[in-house]
Parts: structure tokens; sequence; C-alpha cells
């Protein structure tokens, strides 16, 4: 056996060892855990590393191994904190908007038995699902009516999240009044834009000043405080309970087929259902996108969809959404996507996932 085979052998039997040590590891973190549980305590205790990092960086030797094993200690416990934030905040589901937006409906139709946690923004939803802060989170994606969700599509291009599921609600909007109001008192209407573009038909000619909100629920809640009679919001009837407000007109989306797509996002990748998403970019060649096009199609892939959107930070390039009909474990779809490779700039697995059928809102 050569020099180089014996420093292998004893790297492999190294790791073997430290394979083993670490689990012994996480099983003290999952002490740990419980213990951060019961006392509510953060997962990030900076005073705790800086001793653990202090203390092992004693333990090492030789002067030129120390920066690189306090960089495997902080990989270590970077790791640690990870696994603590998965277990600890595995039963909250992030979404937008306040108690009765159509996100908070839809979160609660799909995890009934789980702790929703609403934040702002879009934005923040992808964050705690980034950060590990919630195990999903529930995102508008598309709706039959007004088109894609723009911003929500190019998040899942741009940040480290992938779809686990897609589930489409049936919308209702209303107008929702504070109590004693009625249709001539109203003077401005308050919801997110495309509530009011869902129901535009229903607003035309009538006068009044459209104004655009974060969301449905917030514009309610905010009707419901301002208790003015001229005043009004687009939102669904569940939203009317839980703010107290009268219902001023019912079904005034222009569409009665009104439907969102959500999307429940996930920080590691799903291997389950019979649809994957795929996003990508191309080289900037003559016939790059039907290239692609044609190989999804050579190789018996039904698309569902497709659509395109413009990079933000490249003025004039687009990416490409496609979802297919298949199995991401599928050896076919291995293939597809390594054939696709050198074809694009960027290529993604943006998800993997079961459609589940349309559902109505709270009526």
């Amino acid at each position: 056996m050569d020099e180089l085979s014996k420093a292998r052998q004893a790297i492999n039997a190294i790791d073997e060892e430290m394979a083993r040590l670490f689990e012994q590891r996480m099983c003290a973190v999952e002490n740990v855990i419980a213990y951060k549980l019961e006392h509510q305590m953060d997962v990030l205790d900076r005073s705790r590393e800086d001793e653990v990092i202090k203390r092992n960086m004693a333990y090492i030797q030789q002067e030129s191994y120390r920066p690189y094993y306090q960089m495997f200690i902080e990989d270590v416990m970077k790791n640690s904190r990870a696994y603590q934030k998965s277990r600890i905040h595995q039963d909250k589901i992030a979404y937008a908007g306040n108690l009765g937006a159509f996100s908070h409906i839809a979160a609660m139709k799909l995890f009934p038995d789980k702790e929703h946690v609403h934040v702002p923004t879009f934005e923040d939803v992808v964050a705690m699902v980034e950060n590990q802060e919630a195990a999903y989170g529930v995102l508008p994606f598309e709706n039959s009516y007004t088109g894609e969700v723009g911003e929500n599509m190019d998040m899942i291009l741009s940040h480290d999240i992938y779809i686990h599921q897609m589930y489409d609600l049936k919308i209702e909007q209303n107008l929702l009044g504070v109590k004693g109001a009625s249709l001539s008192d109203i003077k401005q209407i308050y919801s997110k834009d495309q509530a009011i573009s869902q129901s535009r038909t229903f607003l035309h000619g009538r006068g009044w000043e459209l104004i655009p909100y974060p969301n449905t629920a917030l514009a309610a809640e905010y009707i419901a405080k301002e208790n003015d009679p001229s005043k009004a919001a687009i939102a669904s009837r569940e939203t009317a309970k839980l703010y107290g407000l009268d219902i001023l007109a019912s079904h005034i989306n222009t569409s009665l087929e009104n439907t969102t797509r959500f999307i429940v996002i996930g920080k590691q990748p799903s291997l389950k259902g019979d649809r994957v998403s795929l996003v990508f970019t191309l080289h900037h060649e003559t016939g790059a996108l039907a290239k692609v096009m044609s190989l999804i199609s050579e190789r018996g892939f039904n698309m569902e969809s497709i659509h395109s959107r413009s990079l933000k930070d490249e003025p004039f390039a687009y990416y490409f959404y496609v979802e297919i009909v298949a199995d991401v474990k599928d050896t076919a779809t291995k293939q597809l996507c390594a054939d696709m490779a050198p074809l694009c700039e960027r290529l993604k697995i943006a998800g993997s996932y079961q459609k589940e059928g349309i559902h109505h809102a709270f009526r």
C-alpha cells in the first residue's frame, strides 16, 4: 500500500469516528432543545458559543491548524443551531397578512393543527422559512383572473426555498362596511391591489376612490377601526366576521371562478409528488428557449405551464418558470435536468409536489 492510500485509510477511520461522535453530540443537542422549549429560550446563545470556541481552541496543539479548527467548530455550532431551529419551529406556519387574509385561510386549510404566524410581507414569510423560524410558508402564487403574483415567483428563483405543495382556493370577494353603512355612503374603497382588480367590473363607474392596501384583512381591520361609513374594504366573508363588519355587497369579483393558487414553501427540497417546477435562465444564444422546450417535449414530459419574468438586475433579460408532470425521483426526470443544464446559465429544481383540489374560502 502506497503512502497516499495509507493516509486515506487513516482519514476514513477518523471520519467514521467523527460521524459516531457527531451523532452523540446531536443526541445531547436534543436535550438542549427540550430545555429551551420548556423555558422558552432563544436558539442562539452567543456567550455560550464564544465559551465553546475559546475552550476548544485550547485543545489544538498545532498552531497552523488553529484557524481551520475555529472554522470547523463554528460550522458545527451553526449546524446545531439550524437543527435546533428546525425542531423548535417545526409547528409554525408563516403567512403574510392579518387574521382573515386569504393567505391565512389557505394556511388554516392546509395546516389545521399547526401554529399560524402572520408577518407583514411576502418577503418576511420567505425570510422566516430561510432562517428556519417557520417550518413552512404559505404564499399566493397566481390568480385565475389577474395572473401570477410576480414578486413571489421571483423569490423562488432568488432565494433558498422550494415549493412543497400547491393549493387552489376559490376566492369570493365581498364589499365590507361598518355596521349600518350602505352603498350610498361609500366614497373610498381599501383593499389589496389584486382584489381591486378582481372586482373591477363591480367597481367601474361608481365614482369611488380605490386605495390599494397591503392585504385584504388589513384593509378590513382599518375600516373597523375607523368606523367611518364612507369607507369600505374588499375582503372575505370570514374577515367580515372577524372584524365585525357588514357585507354591503357579496360575490363582487368579476369572475365567479376566481381562484388563487397558493404554494407551500420549505427550506429543503421535496422529493414527493407528481409535478415538478423548474426555473432557469438561458445563454444569450439564438433558439435557446426553443431547444429547451423541444428537449422537454422529446422526452415525453407534459408541460402544464410556462411563465417568463424579467430579471430585475439584468435589463431586458428573462428567466422562465416551467411546470411539468413528472416525479423528481425518476431517472427520466434527472436525465432531463442533466441535459438541460448545458443549455442554461442557471437551472433550479424549484419544487416537487402533489396538486390539491379546489376548495372554497369560508362562506
